[in-house]
């Protein structure tokens, strides 16, 4: 039997948490039984070679964001038809409402959507992803054959919205423990980077400078940590996390961190962050499916924090901590509980952690599951 044709259509090609869950699976996926193709609808990103050394065809369509005209509408059609698909996989609204069209009307493969947020709503999103979701909802009783969730309040939240419930399948985020190790080596460099001593409790977010990220509440929470753990340092990563963010650099300063906190926009090899902290915290207010930081992390053996949002809690078990959402005091409750551990005890954490991922979320299983979701469907598709 030849290989399966698949071709992702993907929003953009940045770093993100669909984007990287895309590339684990072009990475792992069986190239004898699958070949894959990549379709950015607007550019080539961050991701884009990393992609492309999996050996999957990488294209950008050039659509501007909010905006659909001809010409790019035209080539994504001509994409399409050269790739010839057995099954078409669009990422998120935008590629699942522009590309599932385009691939209806081009080809004759099988359409699956692929949903990654936990909240929808006038207060959080953006009128364009709002009415672009809302269209996909009504959309979802004819144009997918299946509707893949990244996680199970993605799923509960776009059932709720009107989506065809019925199409639904949860395929839980997977890591690779063998790229998320902890490197005694990679600590002792990273914190000498940064200039801070050895025996300094480092509590590190990695995530991009965005409303649903809420920097405010981690950092009004760092401000109490700091007034409690004299050896506190906090790390931030992540698209827009710059000294030239005059926004994130005014917050530092009137919370009196800036001897504390370190930015690092966006790391390439995000490995030597997780070895170097001890604690990861993430502080996210909504939207947050199955967050792929807490995943790696964990796998990295860091003891995780973070907010009751999406499923965040799921991930984590009972070897980190889960806090409400926009609850500085509390977030900063749980920071000093966590920093005040013994090594010992933070240690036993982050083992549990990675334990965790290796025994409920590997990424052979992730890359399995969607290989026989994809089996099915081809086969179905001929099944008269």
């Amino acid at each position: 039997m030849r290989s399966i044709r698949v071709t992702h259509i993907i929003t953009g090609l940045s770093i993100g948490g669909a984007e990287k869950v895309l590339l684990r699976l072009l990475r792992d996926m069986d190239t004898d039984g699958f070949k894959n193709s990549v379709i950015s609808i607007t550019d080539k990103g961050a991701l884009s070679e990393s992609m492309a050394a999996t050996g999957a065809n990488v294209a950008a369509m050039g659509f501007l964001k909010g905006k659909v005209n001809a010409i790019p509408a035209a080539r994504l059609g001509a994409e399409l038809r050269s790739n010839k698909p057995d099954l078409v996989q669009t990422w998120m609204y935008h590629a699942d409402l522009i590309g599932g069209i385009a691939a209806r009307l081009t080809t004759s493969a099988p359409v699956l959507w692929n949903l990654r947020q936990s909240t929808l709503d006038e207060t959080h999103s953006k009128k364009s992803t709002l009415r672009t979701a809302m269209a996909c909802a009504r959309l979802s009783f004819s144009l997918p054959s299946t509707i893949v969730c990244g996680s199970q309040s993605a799923r509960r939240v776009h059932a709720d919205l009107g989506y065809d419930a019925t199409k639904m399948v949860v395929l839980n985020n997977g890591f690779d423990t063998d790229i998320h190790r902890h490197s005694p080596e990679q600590r002792t460099a990273f914190r000498a980077k940064l200039g801070i001593p050895e025996d300094s409790i480092l509590i590190g977010n990695p995530s991009r400078y965005d409303p649903q990220k809420d920097h405010l509440t981690f950092l009004q929470a760092a401000a109490r940590v700091a007034q409690k753990v004299p050896n506190a340092h906090f790390v931030f990563c992540g698209d827009s996390i710059t000294p030239e963010n005059q926004n994130l650099s005014s917050i530092i300063q009137e919370q009196g961190l800036s001897e504390r906190v370190h930015i690092l926009g966006t790391l390439k090899d995000i490995n030597p962050f997780y070895s170097g902290i001890d604690i990861l915290a993430l502080s996210s207010a909504y939207g947050e499916g199955a967050p792929n930081v807490i995943g790696e992390a964990m796998s990295a053996e860091v003891p995780c924090l973070a907010t009751d949002v999406g499923d965040s809690a799921y991930l984590i078990g009972d070897t980190g901590l889960i806090v409400p959402s926009r609850n500085a005091h509390v977030f900063a409750g749980a920071l000093v509980s966590l920093s005040q551990d013994s090594l010992d005890s933070r240690k036993a954490k982050g083992q549990a952690a990675r334990q965790r991922i290796k025994e409920h979320f590997p990424l052979v299983t992730m890359v399995r599951r969607y290989e026989d979701l994809y089996r099915r469907v081809y086969s179905q598709r001929y099944d008269f």
